[in-house]
């Protein structure tokens, strides 16, 4: 009985020394990235309504004024409502300077974003705009509908790039690469796109970043050129890498 017991003691100590010995698995590391260029189909315009005065009621009042004109303007142009979001009416309180706040007048401030479905009448709105009570133009970011598929597109690229590097790696150590243990994707951009003023609109926020068109292109218009806007895929890859034998 005693031998047994010591027999299957020295089993389990030489099976947990080799456990202890194992080498670890060999495997490389690699990073991919990959940008895919794509034209715009939709323009978001960031626009601003600032009015002051010495008195509330006049600045608010001549707020409301440019911005009635503003709206209409814009409706004019067979925008969408939809299209079209407010922002809440804010007030900032000026003061003379000096050891007692004394007021000095009061300015107030109105944003408006407005989505085109075609990117063609940018040029049209922004110069209807700032004829008809805007005073502010805040911004301009381009916008793609099928940034699902583009997405998917740059990833797959990412992966590809991710293991050519691997396979470039390895085999200058005369090593081939093996089936993938792990696959990570790094977050790519993330726009948040709102006005200077504060706030923002979850419809106009997407994975996406603006990039100038290569060579200065104009697109559809000549006096406002339409960028282009680039998706991005990151990603990272750990590979099982076999030596030669």
């Amino acid at each position: 009985m005693r031998t047994a017991i010591t027999s299957l003691l020295c089993v389990l100590i030489a099976s947990t020394c080799a456990l202890a010995q194992e080498t670890p698995p060999r495997t490389i590391t690699t990073s991919g990235e990959a940008l895919v260029y794509v034209e715009p189909d939709e323009v978001v315009v960031s626009l601003g309504v600032e009015t002051a005065d010495a008195t509330l009621a006049k600045a608010t009042a001549d707020n409301d004024e440019a911005s009635a004109r503003l709206l209409k303007a814009i409706r004019d142009l067979g925008v969408n409502e939809a299209n079209i979001q407010t922002e809440d009416l804010t007030v900032e309180i000026r003061y003379v300077s000096g050891w007692k706040p004394v007021v000095e007048g009061y300015i107030a401030r109105r944003a408006y974003m407005v989505k085109l479905v075609r990117a063609k009448k940018l040029e049209k709105l922004v110069e209807t705009a700032l004829k008809n009570g805007c005073n502010r133009l805040m911004g301009i970011e381009y916008r793609t509908t099928e940034l699902r598929k583009h997405r998917d597109e740059a990833r797959k690229m990412a992966i590809r790039a991710a293991r050519e590097k691997a396979v470039a790696l390895a085999g200058e150590l005369q090593c081939t690469v093996g089936a993938p243990r792990t696959i990570n994707e790094q977050q790519g951009y993330w726009g948040y796109y709102g006005s200077r003023w504060g706030g923002g609109y979850n419809w106009m926020s997407q994975n996406v970043a603006q990039a100038a068109p290569a060579g200065g292109d104009g697109g559809e218009s000549d006096t406002m050129p339409v960028g282009r806007i680039a998706v991005r895929a990151q990603v990272s890859v750990t590979f099982d890498l076999t030596p030669a034998r």
